[in-house]
């Protein structure tokens, strides 16, 4: 298959359409799901949010912790940096108990109930993290994994958010599709990059990680500008369909069909730059019958 332009590196996104509508809202949430014989989550799952449950958010860059309680539920999380660090987005690996961790390791102590590890053996995934006035940290998204008092131990998996947007890309293509080849795969910022330029009229998105560039272009119908809906695409564009180009990896098409739905999008009142945006498309290349799925989810 050959490509008119070849296009390496940014996910390039040219945005535009009819009115403004807000992206996703913050979210305040967690959740974890715990192995059988876990100690901490005692083999259940279980998902509390801001709307239900009591959630706060304390510490610094250093070391944070969460807190969470609805009914009778009271749980406490702790993450933190190796000594001497802050936390950033990425993946900490090897790590202790945070009161005690050692060395170059991070730190993990999950923990409610009346139940608590002793000894911990984890991960810690940074995908967002934002801090204000003294490094109070005022977003943030995070995993947690936890194995208690044993490095072989069942698996607690928890998901914090604290006053977060979504930021992602979610892929899924058929096996015959020629710009994914059958790849399944979430791309979040303790893996990945994500950057915009441009405005309502034409939006750039780039998106970087796990070896992998990929690259759109989205042009709006003739004389919009972009807005919330559900929309034909081909290529180019034209007074009824929106001009979306999905690429990377060095592949790309030259015709494409299918759709894109604007769920939300952000823009500056004054700049008129994107600042949020919730998309799903499906496009298939060359106009043929397998297809590339995918969730784009962006806030700056």
């Amino acid at each position: 298959m050959t490509r008119l332009k070849t296009m390496y590196g940014a996910f390039a996104l040219a945005v535009a359409g009819l009115a403004a509508a807000p992206a996703a809202l913050a979210e305040t949430s967690y959740s974890f799901a715990s192995e059988a014989g876990d100690y901490i989550g005692q083999g259940q799952a279980r998902a509390y949010t801001g709307a239900d449950s009591t959630i706060a958010v304390s510490g610094n860059a250093q070391s944070l912790q969460m807190s969470v309680s609805r009914g009778n539920d009271n749980w406490r999380i702790e993450l933190s940096a190796p000594r001497g660090q802050r936390l950033q987005p990425g993946r900490y690996y090897f790590a202790e108990r945070s009161a005690f961790r050692t060395g170059r390791s991070p730190g993990i102590d999950i923990g409610g109930n009346g139940r608590g590890c002793g000894n911990a053996w984890g991960s810690v995934y940074i995908q967002q993290i934002e801090f204000g006035a003294n490094d109070a940290v005022t977003a943030l998204e995070a995993t947690g994994l936890q194995r208690c008092e044993l490095e072989n131990a069942p698996l607690l998996t928890a998901k914090l958010r604290y006053n977060v947007q979504p930021l992602s890309l979610a892929l899924d293509s058929d096996a015959g599709d020629y710009i994914g080849r059958g790849l399944r795969k979430d791309y979040a910022g303790d893996t990945s990059t994500f950057a915009v330029s441009g405005n309502d009229s034409y939006l750039i998105y780039n998106v970087s990680g796990q070896r992998d560039s990929w690259s759109a272009i989205l042009r709006p119908p003739t004389g919009q500008t972009l807005g919330v809906g559900t929309y034909p695409i081909n290529r180019f564009g034209d007074a009824n369909s929106v001009g979306f180009d999905f690429a990377g990896n060095g592949r790309g098409c030259n015709r494409v069909a299918g759709s894109i739905a604007i769920k939300a999008i952000e823009v500056d009142p004054v700049s008129r730059m994107v600042t949020g945006l919730s998309a799903d498309f499906e496009q298939r290349c060359e106009a043929g019958s397998t297809a590339l799925r995918g969730s784009i989810r962006y806030k700056r």
